[in-house]
């Protein structure tokens, strides 16, 4: 390997043992920008806990590992230690929201979403308040803003001003292929997909679900890694009754997703704000209905392809279940369209995208 190869840091400090959202985005951008850019060297900043989910990507991947277990201690040497220690690199992606607020090289921060700003409730005042700040100074410093979607450029511009001119729109990619949407298949239960924590407002669907399944005999799969502040599902999943029917699967393979994706009647995203909603995507590509709430970016990653109801009202949701149930015609429409409309979300592009704007911020050969 030639050492004299431009080299580009991935900023991952922040990342979990199992891969989220983030986490997922940073291995398949990884992956692909490793693929189509091979004269350069890339290293990836990663908690010592996460780092096997990445040692898969090859040996030309440079894992530089931190032991630091507390989140607090690494913001420490993330933004008074690690300036120091980076001058070997020509460029560095934070992937997590945050980045160095003194970079002494050219920096790129994904600013996936603004929970922060628009859903205030999900952080302490303490934590709402620092995120606050660090994003708004590393981004202030940053050569260039990514973003996941349309509607979180718009709340960036809002909330963040003096990083809209520098902030560019690039969509997540799809890591599933495509099914063919003429393809039969059995569909035997709901599916919802996503850390459990206040925003993804579960206890909606619940509601909606528990409405919907009298008389019948449904399921409803809940596929993530539980989260916070989340401590009355069990009582309220008993005082509706549905007990039985109701399956937390926790965190799963990817693979499994899959064939849970293929074999649900719809996926229903009901989270009260997204920074994209990925989960639509990867539905869509396996052949799966979808059902998403009215809001923030939902919209966007749904597109023509999805059933929408408004964010809190559970009877609205229900009778969309309902819907996708009962109308065959819906079903084979929503199947296909949603195929075409999965095929336009690659990592490719992602990375392509994504490595422009490397280029825009003066990253040279």
């Amino acid at each position: 390997m030639n050492r004299t190869e431009p080299r580009i840091l991935i900023n991952a400090l922040f990342l979990q043992a199992h891969l989220g959202g983030i986490g997922n985005y940073c291995h398949e951008l990884l992956r692909v920008l490793m693929r189509r850019h091979p004269d350069h060297r890339f290293t990836l900043l990663i908690p010592e806990k996460a780092a096997p989910n990445f040692t898969g990507l090859g040996e030309d991947l440079e894992l530089w590992r931190v032991g630091i277990r507390s989140t607090a201690l690494r913001q420490l040497y993330h933004q008074f230690i690690l300036p120091f220690a980076v001058g070997r690199f020509r460029l560095i992606h934070s992937i997590g929201n945050i980045g160095m607020v003194l970079s002494p090289i050219t920096q790129v921060i994904t600013l996936h979403d603004t929970y922060e700003k628009v859903s205030p409730e999900r952080f302490s005042w303490l934590k709402r308040c620092f995120m606050g700040w660090l994003i708004s100074l590393s981004g202030r410093r940053a050569a260039r803003v990514i973003t996941d979607s349309a509607n979180t450029a718009k709340d960036i511009a809002r909330f963040y001003p003096h990083m809209a001119p520098k902030t560019t729109v690039v969509y997540l990619g799809n890591k599933y292929p495509v099914a063919d949407p003429a393809e039969g298949r059995a569909r035997r239960h709901f599916l919802f997909v996503g850390t459990l924590e206040p925003g993804k407002n579960l206890a909606t669907v619940l509601r909606a679900f528990a409405l919907f399944r009298k008389g019948r005999a449904e399921k409803l799969l809940i596929v993530g890694a539980m989260g916070w502040n989340q401590g009355a599902l069990p009582e309220l999943v008993d005082s509706l009754g549905i007990r039985g029917d109701v399956d937390f699967m926790g965190y799963i393979t990817d693979d499994r997703l899959r064939e849970i994706y293929a074999s649900s009647r719809a996926l229903i995203l009901a989270s009260s704000y997204e920074g994209f909603g990925l989960p639509a995507i990867e539905a869509m590509a396996c052949g799966c209905p979808t059902i998403l709430a009215r809001n923030s970016s939902l919209p966007e990653a749904g597109g023509d392809s999805s059933l929408f109801f408004s964010t809190f009202d559970h009877g609205e949701l229900a009778r969309r279940m309902e819907e996708i149930c009962s109308d065959e015609d819906l079903i084979g429409r929503t199947v296909r369209t949603g195929a075409d409309h999965a095929r336009k979300f690659t990592w490719d592009k992602t990375a392509d995208e994504t490595f422009a704007i490397y280029r825009q911020a003066g990253l040279r050969a």
